[in-house]
């Protein structure tokens, strides 16, 4: 209370009051409010070996950039294995999508001498057409042929599941007809492998009408592969052509059968059982079936159930690792030095007696 009873009158500031300007200062925290939030508490003097290593920005870099090798290398080497010798040979369907084309004649002109290729016509499946193995020193790769029949759409199916490359065979003016649209649309929603297509009848065009066709054609298989890419198979250098594609193609991974292993079989051979007593009474109707092929895919294990398809499941007896049937041998460094002999015009009389 003011003297006299009076009271005391608080200042009110007016409209010239002084009004300063705010310190900018960058938007952090001061010291008095880190130390309001932490409240006493205080930071650990010294990290943790495991902080340190972590926090540190090279070795971040470092990590990345190893797993960064390490991943190329592993995509490398899985891509040098197939067709070499530390892997399986390259497993190669040969399909016609149109009934007015011959699917036997590109595998004829494949196997021809002037490829450059070693032919083992006991490396095929057995039993099929125009099934068989081809080793290219050249390219240092091996290959193993085989044509399905188109008619049989399951079978069709079946070889494409495991192939590693589809070759597949087009007229040179219509593509593929109406049941060759229908087998393509089943591939596609089955999981379509690397692929290569190859037009027939392209030699017995017109010069001028080859662009011309292969313009239209290119347009009309679009809808189905984008930038369309076509080799003509009419000669053995066109010949030599697909097959360098081939061996240099990227592959398509397929989830379904990249997780699990798979076999063509080559060769299979049913030995039935004989009866328990020895009295030379019928059979009873089981047996093993023995099968020769090469696995891909995941490693199979003995101890696992195998899926025949169309019979169902089984179990395996054994698993035999017998000596590559198709090897990639110093005999194909042989013939290499001849053919190249031969492309310099080095005639020599007895270059087809090394072959055979």
């Amino acid at each position: 209370m003011a003297a006299g009873g009076e009271q005391q009158q608080a200042h009110r500031p007016g409209a010239y009051k002084q009004k300063n300007k705010q310190h900018k200062h960058g938007k952090h925290r001061t010291k008095g409010e880190i130390g309001r939030e932490n409240k006493g508490r205080v930071a650990v003097m010294a990290l943790t070996k495991k902080q340190r290593r972590e926090g540190r920005k090279m070795d971040r870099r470092n990590k990345a950039n190893q797993l960064r090798r390490n991943k190329k290398d592993s995509v490398l080497t899985e891509k040098r294995k197939l067709g070499s010798r530390d892997g399986p040979p390259h497993l190669v369907a040969v399909i016609a999508l149109h009934s007015g084309v011959d699917a036997g004649a590109v595998t004829k002109i494949l196997r021809g001498e002037g490829v450059g290729g070693v032919v083992h016509e006991d490396q095929g499946v057995t039993g099929a057409k125009d099934s068989f193995g081809l080793v290219l020193p050249r390219f240092k790769q091996r290959l193993i042929f085989y044509r399905p029949d188109t008619a049989d759409l399951h079978s069709l199916l079946d070889v494409a599941k495991i192939a590693d490359s589809l070759v597949f065979v087009l007229e040179s003016t219509e593509g593929w007809d109406s049941y060759g649209d229908y087998c393509l649309s089943c591939l596609f929603t089955q999981g379509l492998p690397s692929h290569a297509l190859v037009c027939q009848g392209v030699a017995d065009l017109a010069v001028k009408k080859r662009t011309e066709s292969r313009r239209a054609l290119s347009r009309l298989v679009e809808s189905f592969f984008p930038e369309p890419r076509f080799f003509p198979v009419d000669s053995e250098q066109d010949a030599t052509l697909l097959l360098r594609h081939l061996s240099a193609q990227k592959q398509r991974r397929l989830g379904f059968r990249s997780r699990r292993s798979h076999l063509l079989a080559q060769r299979a051979t049913y030995i039935p059982n004989t009866s328990q007593d020895g009295t030379g009474s019928p059979a009873t109707g089981l047996g093993t079936l023995s099968v020769s092929g090469y696995i891909r895919g995941c490693p199979l294990q003995v101890n696992r159930l195998v899926h025949i398809t169309g019979h169902g499941d089984f179990q395996l007896s054994q698993i035999d690792a017998p000596a590559d049937p198709l090897p990639i041998t110093m005999v194909g460094r042989i013939i290499q030095n001849i053919l190249t002999q031969k492309e310099n015009c080095l005639h020599q009389t007895w270059w087809p007696q090394v072959l055979f």
